[in-house]
């Protein structure tokens, strides 16, 4: 069978916006349980490709992938048997582990003429783990927040400052 490039992302395309459609799984309350254990931010890596996920409650999801680029957006998650499907492009299946901040995931397949050279080495399996919030370091978390920063307009020169870069002065 010979599908073009162009063939094969419409009709992934189409099945992801049928899939999006289709009502969630039925959950019961330790299946929710398990899906409420996965809200943060998620990472994973392959070479120079990146996979970022946040889980958010009421089955949201941003979905980034950084690779020759970047591609992101906000996606619907379900909750699954000890885990959750994002319905992101590609499919990620989540499973939780006896270590709250690592998952196992395997991803949905990729046609490789619906993607590029870099990702579709990436694995079908892989773990992701979850990003710790960070301190500010003292001398950062003791800055004031800025008085004008705190009005309910922007600066009156606001339109005509954006996109200028700054100027620097050299040392």
């Amino acid at each position: 069978m010979n599908l073009s490039r162009r063939t094969a992302v419409m009709a992934i395309g189409s099945a992801m916006a049928c899939l999006s459609l289709d009502s969630s799984c039925d959950a019961d309350d330790e299946t929710k349980a398990a899906s409420d254990a996965f809200a943060g931010i998620w990472s994973s890596h392959y070479q120079q490709t990146f996979i970022y996920l946040i889980i958010q409650p009421h089955q949201k999801a941003v979905f980034a992938l950084l690779d020759q680029g970047y591609s992101f957006g906000e996606v619907p998650w379900v909750p699954a048997n000890n885990g959750i499907i994002v319905r992101g492009f590609p499919m990620l299946r989540l499973w939780k582990t006896k270590q709250p901040d690592w998952c196992k995931v395997r991803m949905q397949a990729v046609p490789p003429e619906a993607t590029n050279d870099t990702f579709v080495k990436f694995p079908l399996n892989f773990y992701m783990t979850r990003q710790k919030q960070n301190p500010l370091p003292p001398a950062l978390a003791q800055l004031k927040i800025p008085k004008d920063w705190l009005g309910a307009d922007p600066p009156s020169d606001f339109d005509d400052m954006v996109g200028k870069p700054r100027e620097v002065n050299p040392n």
